[in-house]
């Protein structure tokens, strides 16, 4: 769960949270490789020892701000999910905001985290924020529990829709362009994940002759 404090206490304010502000502002409106941490030390009218008390260096500065931004995501898809609907539907507007967010302040910095920063620190952003998939998991269930899809792995599922969403986004940040917009993209994922590519008379026809039924068994 995200806490958001209305007042920050002020030692926040105007030490280590004035950093983070700062140098956020400064890598999306100039990219990670192009500021120093002479600029952000300027920017938060600090020392460069008092930067250094609070980060070990750019990257760990980095890192800190896209915990920030990633519970800014975690918190804007959830209030996506909680429009209720369908499955389909909640995915549906999930993809959809997300491929927006590629223009956004987020869309630049996930570039420069990409391109920028070592294996090993974008393991340990990671361990340091909730998986990005973790709310898409609970609507799964949510959909196993009432029935509208069968059993399966709910955990799996969000995975492998946020790999597909995030194939397109790494796509569309190396220059190539898809040829739909980015809602009917968004809507053909949601049914890939759900449907797969056969007919439905395909998957009756392949269910009926190894035994199983053509609809989805409904989860008790």
């Amino acid at each position: 769960m995200i806490v958001v404090q209305s007042n920050p206490p002020a030692a926040d304010v105007t030490g280590r949270g004035r950093i983070l502000r700062e140098a956020r502002l400064l890598f999306t409106a100039q990219g990670y490789a192009a500021v120093s941490m002479q600029q952000i030390a300027d920017a938060a009218v600090v020392n460069k020892a008092t930067l250094y008390h609070h980060f070990r260096d750019k990257e760990d500065l980095f890192l800190s701000v896209m915990v920030e931004e990633f519970g800014r995501l975690t918190t804007s898809v959830g209030a996506v999910i909680a429009e209720g609907g369908t499955l389909r539907e909640q995915l549906r507007r999930v993809a959809a905001h997300i491929f927006a967010s590629r223009q956004s302040d987020f869309g630049r910095l996930a570039a420069d985290l990409r391109d920028n920063v070592s294996g090993q620190r974008r393991s340990e952003l990671m361990g340091r924020c909730a998986p990005p998939w973790e709310q898409i998991s609970v609507a799964v269930q949510r959909a196993i529990t009432s029935g509208e899809v069968r059993n399966i792995d709910a955990d799996l599922v969000a995975r492998l829709f946020f790999a597909m969403v995030g194939s397109q986004m790494w796509w569309s940040n190396i220059g190539t362009r898809y040829p739909e917009p980015d809602d009917d993209l968004a809507a053909t994922i949601a049914d890939l994940v759900l449907d797969g590519i056969c007919t439905r008379e395909r998957i009756q026809s392949t269910g009926d002759a190894n035994g199983v039924s053509g609809d989805p068994p409904v989860a008790d």
